[in-house]
């Protein structure tokens, strides 16, 4: 048993760790989008800013179609990054609970692999005293018997 739960166990690390690399990779990719967001979100306020600007010394309609345009075209990026960061979060959450029932279920197999350990050594106490009661019983017979 302790041959086969200690291959679990070391199967059990390695999906930990590839469990923990994945959700590595989703928390970093998801701290990019919201980079990514952030930078969007700031260049669509300047846009809007350099169009209310404009607007106040005039635009034509020709200027006035390609700025709402534009602006058109950076909410509906805005709006893609954000279905982007709802999945990317999602898949976080995902990792997350991958990695922690695998860390789960590798403290299990630890934790059985300690209390072998212990239930050995409490055996081996066990009979290291039931030899030394042995020793002393022996001793006391031949002497007694002298």
């Amino acid at each position: 048993m302790s041959r086969a739960l200690h291959l679990l166990l070391d199967q059990l690390d390695n999906q930990e760790r590839k469990a923990a690399a994945e959700l590595g990779s989703a928390q970093l990719q998801l701290q990019q989008l919201e980079q990514q967001q952030q930078t969007l979100s700031q260049y669509q306020r300047n846009y809007s800013q350099e169009f209310q600007n404009r607007g106040r010394e005039g635009l034509s309609s020709h200027q006035f179609g390609h700025f709402q345009g534009f602006i058109n075209k950076l909410e509906l990026a805005q709006e893609q990054q954000q279905d982007g960061l709802k999945q990317a979060r999602q898949q976080v959450e995902q990792n997350r609970t991958a990695w922690m029932a695998v860390r789960t279920r590798k403290q299990a197999i630890e934790k059985l692999l300690e209390r072998e350990v212990e239930r050995k050594q409490v055996e081996s106490n066990r009979q290291e005293q039931k030899m030394m009661d042995n020793m002393a019983i022996y001793r006391f017979y031949h002497q007694t018997k002298r």
